[in-house]
């Protein structure tokens, strides 16, 4: 009889044993998981290559040469010159502002032209903005007719 406790008795150790591993095993991976979140990288705002265009009829076209694609809803164009008060263009209920191809997003290729209504003096300041960044700014040089 007191064979067969003795045989309980180690199997309740190896059993114990275990447990405890396992314990420790998830206390460590918690503490990894947990200090791994800081060193995630943070999400980057969006870099884009624009080249810009416009004519004397008052149309500013900027074209998309490269880097990240960009949704079209997040974005606006905004002009200002010297004399006045920002105009701000975005696709949304605008019809000055028009995107080619007409897709959901600004990516390789496409070209947003905007219709300013009037003609184009120059030092006009042009910008491409997303809730996050500036994606574009420049400046409209003279505009000789």
């Amino acid at each position: 009889m007191r064979q067969q406790n003795c045989k309980n008795n180690a199997a309740v150790s190896e059993v114990v044993g275990e447990m405890l591993m396992i314990g420790i095993v998830l206390i460590l991976v918690a503490v990894f998981s947990a200090s791994l979140a800081d060193y995630l990288p943070s999400e980057r705002p969006p870099s884009v290559t624009i080249r810009m265009n416009n004519d004397t009829g008052g149309n500013i076209t900027l074209w998309h040469k490269g880097g990240d694609w960009v949704k079209v809803d997040s974005l606006k164009i905004i002009v200002t010159n010297a004399t006045e008060i920002p105009i701000s263009y975005t696709r949304t209920g605008d019809l000055l502002f028009i995107l080619v191809p007409d897709t959901q997003t600004f990516d390789l290729e496409s070209n947003i032209t905007v219709s300013t209504g009037q003609p184009l003096i120059g030092n006009e300041s042009v910008s491409l903005i997303t809730d996050r960044a500036v994606l574009f700014s420049g400046t409209i040089g003279s505009v000789k007719p």
